[in-house]
């Protein structure tokens, strides 16, 4: 019996495993989000929002293979997160014109339950490396790949959509992640606005987003980070989509 086989035969013996859910949720700092309350219940099973100046009018949740819309139009909203499948999650509550982005990370909890705990994973650690060692003749382990971290497709998932809206009753200005999908409903709407006596003034400028997480990470700090120079290295700054104008719009 190899070394590797005989310390997974003793993990199996001496050891329990104790399955779950781990949920890491990543709240939006940004001064702007500060009328909303948002955290985890004790359980760390629902994510609670609550704002006392205005309505949460819906909660989005998506990432690349899910989607979820909850219409809420109350003050504060639990949300149950033991039927969202694993993965990496945007979520997005828009309270009046403004919509507030924080992210989630959901995965399993695998824990080793032992008196040997320490022992047995230290044991099973150097095991580990040794066979990798000799698989691998002697190269680094490829890197866990990093929540959000950008994929190397051409095609981008995510976009950061800018919207104006402006009448003789006001404007107002809201800025977003969005999802591919989602984009064709932009432009298919703000085209018609622009052909109608109300909206004929709206705005809408999309950006393709090359990296969402070092991007959202900016942004969150710097609500004029999109338009800086260092915006770059994380968003195309050229506009595909500009309200009017003659940009390629690639839809």
């Amino acid at each position: 019996m190899s070394k590797t086989t005989y310390i997974l035969a003793l993990v199996m013996l001496c050891s329990v495993l104790s399955y779950g859910q781990q949920i890491i949720f990543h709240k939006n700092l940004n001064f702007r989000a500060n009328t909303l309350q948002q955290s985890l219940n004790d359980e760390e099973d629902r994510l609670l929002l609550a704002c006392e100046t205005e309505q949460i009018l819906k909660v989005s949740i998506f990432n690349d293979f899910f989607s979820e819309n909850i219409d809420v139009f109350s003050n504060k909203t639990e949300i149950d997160l033991t039927t969202l499948p694993y993965g990496d999650f945007v979520i997005q509550a828009k309270l009046g014109q403004k919509w507030i982005v924080m992210y989630l990370e959901k995965k399993e909890d695998i824990r080793i339950t032992s008196s040997n705990e320490k022992e047995l994973n230290t044991e099973a650690k150097t095991a580990s490396l040794s066979q990798n060692e000799s698989t691998t003749d002697g190269h680094a382990l490829e890197s866990i790949k990093k929540p959000f971290e950008a994929t190397n497709d051409n095609e981008s998932l995510f976009y950061w959509v800018v919207t104006e809206s402006n009448s003789s009753f006001g404007s107002s200005k809201t800025m977003r992640l969005e999802y591919k999908d989602d984009i064709y409903k932009l432009i298919s709407k703000n085209k018609l606005e622009l052909k109608s006596t109300i909206g004929k003034a709206n705005k809408l400028i999309i950006y393709e987003v090359y990296n969402k997480s070092e991007f959202m990470d900016k942004q969150f700090r710097n609500p004029a980070y999109y338009t800086t120079d260092d915006a770059s290295k994380f968003l195309n700054t050229d506009p595909l989509y500009v309200s009017s104008d003659q940009a390629d719009d690639g839809f």
